[in-house]
């Protein structure tokens, strides 16, 4: 597999047990390759999907640590080149910008966002979205979707793409909404289960758009949607390759059409997180 192959490491893969009948299994890898020998007392208080808020106040992210100071209560959500979103329990959501901190108010708790210069297109609790204008402190634009009462705690920020941004919401739909007429250019059904349907997994890879609900994996681009059903609890991406970590321990390597071009499955392993690191997975 070159490049794509398959090497489990402790550093990047939790090991989880499968219940059985009337005994527990664990899955234990036949090799190891590297391990953690730190420790640290700063623990994890929030786990969102594109970092994790630290008991000190300061944030984990995919590429570095930030001290952010975030004090008890406040979350981190996403970062751009435009600034930090922090969300809280409550209505109350701050955007931290260099030394600048921002208080707003949303109609609901923040669950994810992005920045795009003065402007944060938000998801709400509720399951509803929009554009909160910083500079007017007002709202530009609101809607909402299908209330759902339960989901997965991965929720994915929204991403730009050229002028548009894709808003990814709790009942399995992706938003494409036009920045320059803040309207809604399309919805996009990306799984219709009834239960723990939102979307996990959004990037761009190229000229495709990867979506991934614990349901269903899409792919968008010129030629198309395609779509793969399994049960899925990770994706990760490496150029054109795109790893699925599946429910019943199974890693899929697919190309950017979903064709599946490598399989291996690791027996009781249950995958909770997943990560590449040079030609380790």
């Amino acid at each position: 597999m070159g490049r794509g192959a398959l090497l489990l490491t402790t550093t990047t893969i939790a090991i989880l047990l499968l219940s059985g009948c009337s005994s527990k299994q664990y899955f234990n890898p036949d090799e190891v390759k590297g391990g953690v020998t730190s420790r640290t007392s700063d623990e994890i208080r929030f786990l969102s999907r594109d970092g994790a808020t630290l008991s000190s106040g300061s944030t984990l992210t995919p590429k570095l640590k930030l001290k952010l100071n975030l004090k008890g209560g406040e979350m981190f959500i996403n970062r751009t080149p435009y600034g930090s979103i922090i969300a809280t329990k409550s209505k109350k959501s701050i955007i931290l910008r260099g030394s600048r901190r921002e208080e707003i108010t949303l109609p609901n708790p923040l669950l994810a966002g992005t920045l795009v210069k003065d402007r944060l297109i938000y998801l709400l609790k509720d399951n509803s979205y929009g554009v909160y204008n910083l500079r007017s402190r007002e709202i530009e634009f609101n809607d909402k979707s299908q209330i759902i009462y339960s989901i997965d705690g991965r929720v994915a920020n929204p991403i730009l793409v050229d002028n548009y941004i894709v808003i990814p919401l709790l009942n399995g739909k992706l938003v494409i909404f036009d920045l320059k007429s803040n309207r809604v250019i399309k919805h996009v059904l990306v799984s219709s289960n009834s239960s723990l349907n939102n979307v996990i997994f959004l990037k761009r890879v190229g000229n495709f758009i990867v979506a991934s609900t614990p349901h269903k994996i899409v792919t968008l681009g010129d030629i198309g949607i395609k779509e793969l059903e399994e049960e899925i609890s990770e994706v990760a991406i490496d150029g054109s390759n795109i790893f699925i970590f599946l429910k019943d321990g199974r890693i899929l390597r697919t190309d950017t059409l979903l064709r599946v071009q490598d399989e291996k499955k690791f027996k009781f392993a249950h995958f909770v997180a997943g990560t590449l690191h040079g030609d380790r997975l």
